[in-house]
């Protein structure tokens, strides 16, 4: 006994030593990383250009990791929105900014955000600075972003695929059937199509209508842009991505679409001779994350001010609880809404939707918050790539919404979902149940049968009531009757073009723009901005879910554009209650 408790203490001293130990590093790393931090102040120099490299998805913020906080090198860290528009206006404004060399290679990155980086560019041509543009690969996306530089370039083994816009999606019904697994679906909305996912193993006609309507628009809006920029007719290009007729740089060339094939040291070599700069001088780049470092303040106009504008972000799917950078919890957005609310400094309220919604309980807490701000300080919404179903719900009641033409938004509906798994449960495995109940209703909501009459009645008496709920918000937050509302309801999606139409919103424009109005509305001139929710500091995030983003990552690198359909399986899975959410997950090529 006495040897035990020796070997006992003697575990329990090395441990607690280990531990002060391992303590001493982590807090010397951080001194050293702060340090480092803090030396990576910029400086620009004369005569440079500003290298944007955006060879990611662009989130709305820029992620709060050690990444992003300490590096300056443009290959391990992502930009988020908030920090590429500010950055590409004070580049603008800097003298020692000649010109932007930019680099795209977008995937997942929604089209109304690449416009709204596209219309920074575009504002930023007007100093008569030049931006010039290269990529590994261009599809429509991509050149859509690269269309606004003055010069296109393309290396020599790049791709080309310009053959139109797609949109692609997946239906599990089939699957489900082999395990077993049938999806009960009660619902409001002839459009209402999320459900489709798993109802059926192909398109309805109406939910065929409103994806052909969107991509249709958003297509001709890329034409429209790359036609005015390249000075190519509207129907030559639309004849060449037709019939599929530009596939090699060669032909991108002959076409119009591409003014050399060039690595980028002859790149570079091009921008020296545009600066007049020697051959054998070193051309001054800044990379794009460490330009976010530099010390300027290019606002020397815009005077100091303790009134605010709170910029509240509402970013991924609607969730019940605590939210995170890429999801919309009801705990965390409620909270951010209150004390916008709450502090006197804060005179308006823009909030920045990019969400197809989600559970409408989520949807509803969100609202409630926000229409206590009503009356109290403006209110305006800014929609991103989609704000759509619950994105829609918490946005109607707002003193102003614009959207990108590239927005999708409406899909007033409501869903839910509700599996049978007696296939699987007993004919495939054979586990089977038995219920002892209080009463004829009591075992309501069991997976092992299907609803009977009087579970549909209930759920659908329940799924009514909500979508009441929804169009009556929408009523009187848009000053409409319910004749009007109704029509416009039923789940169908909308384009930002056709919601104008139809007064779901107001008027076309960007974050910047929602900001300027809000500023309008609170008769601010001068003022300050502030995001809401806070961001998670970078160690207590890396700490907290590192492991579980490291795998994350893995499974991205690993399943590539697979992920995204993990990605959707997984919300269905965990996806519990009734919901307002948009009526599909597709990727658009």
């Amino acid at each position: 006994m006495k040897q035990f408790l020796k070997f006992t203490l003697a575990t329990i001293v090395g441990l607690f030593i280990s531990f002060i130990f391992l303590g001493a590093i982590m807090a010397f790393a951080f001194i050293g990383l702060v340090s480092s931090a803090w030396k990576n102040t910029v400086s620009v120099k004369s005569n440079s250009v500003l290298e944007l490299n955006i060879n990611y998805d662009v989130p709305e913020r820029t992620p709060n990791s050690f990444m992003a906080v300490f590096s300056t090198n443009d290959e391990l860290s992502t930009l988020g929105l908030d920090d590429i528009l500010p950055m590409i206006n004070n580049a603008k404004k800097d003298t020692k900014i000649k010109g932007i060399y930019l680099k795209t290679n977008l995937n997942n990155t929604g089209y109304a955000t690449a416009l709204e980086i596209r219309n920074a560019l575009a504002d930023f041509k007007k100093t008569g600075k030049f931006i010039y543009a290269s990529a590994p690969y261009y599809d429509e996306k991509n050149y859509y972003l690269a269309s606004i530089a003055d010069s296109i370039f393309i290396e020599k083994s790049g791709g080309i695929l310009m053959n139109g816009i797609s949109a692609n999606l997946m239906f599990y019904k089939g699957a489900l059937e082999k395990m077993g697994v049938e999806m009960q679906i009660i619902k409001v909305g002839a459009y209402k199509g999320a459900v489709e996912t798993f109802s059926r193993k192909d398109l309805s006609p109406e939910n065929r209508e409103q994806i052909s309507v969107y991509i249709n628009h958003l297509y001709r809006t890329v034409l429209n842009s790359i036609s005015e920029s390249r000075h190519i007719d509207t129907a030559k290009l639309h004849n060449a991505f037709n019939n599929f007729t530009i596939q090699t740089p060669s032909q991108a060339i002959a076409f119009g679409l591409i003014d050399k094939m060039a690595y980028n040291d002859e790149i570079q070599s091009i921008i020296k001779s545009k600066l007049k700069i020697k051959a054998k001088e070193d051309l001054n780049i800044i990379k794009a994350n460490a330009y976010t470092k530099t010390d300027f303040n290019f606002d020397k106009d815009v005077k100091e001010s303790k009134d605010k504008i709170a910029v509240i972000y509402a970013v991924g799917e609607i969730i019940d609880g605590e939210g995170s950078d890429e999801t919309a919890g009801s705990i965390t957005l409620s909270k951010a809404i209150a004390k916008a609310r709450e502090d006197k400094n804060i005179k308006a309220i823009v909030l920045r939707v990019n969400s197809p919604g989600g559970s409408s309980l989520a949807s509803d807490i969100i609202m409630r918050e926000l229409l206590l701000c009503k009356g109290i300080k403006p209110i305006v919404v800014s929609m991103g790539d989609v704000a759509a179903s619950g994105g829609y719900y918490i946005s109607a009641m707002a003193d102003s919404i614009i959207a990108m033409p590239n927005t999708i938004t409406g899909s007033i509906g409501v869903f839910g979902l509700f599996p049978n798994m007696q296939g699987l449960l007993k004919d495939k495995i054979g586990i089977t149940f038995e219920s002892v109940k209080t009463g004829q209703y009591s075992d309501f909501g069991r997976v092992d049968r299907p609803l009977n009459e009087t579970d549909r009645m209930y759920l659908q008496s329940m799924v009514n009531r909500i979508y009441d709920d929804f169009t009556s918000l929408v009523e009187k937050g848009r000053k409409m009757d319910s004749v009007t509302v109704e029509g416009l309801a039923q789940g169908r999606v909308w384009t930002a073009k056709d919601a104008i139409a139809n007064k779901l919103v107001d008027s076309y424009g960007g974050i910047n723009d929602a900001i300027k109005i809000a500023a309008y509305k609170a008769n601010l001139k001068n003022y300050s901005l502030v995001s809401f929710p806070k961001q998670e500091d970078p160690f207590t995030k890396f700490f907290n879910n590192g492991a579980n983003t490291m795998m994350e990552n893995k499974m991205k690198q690993d399943l590539g554009i697979f992920f995204t359909y993990y990605k959707t399986l997984q919300t269905s899975v965990h996806t519990q209650g009734f919901q307002m959410r948009l009526p599909y997950n597709f990727q658009i090529q």
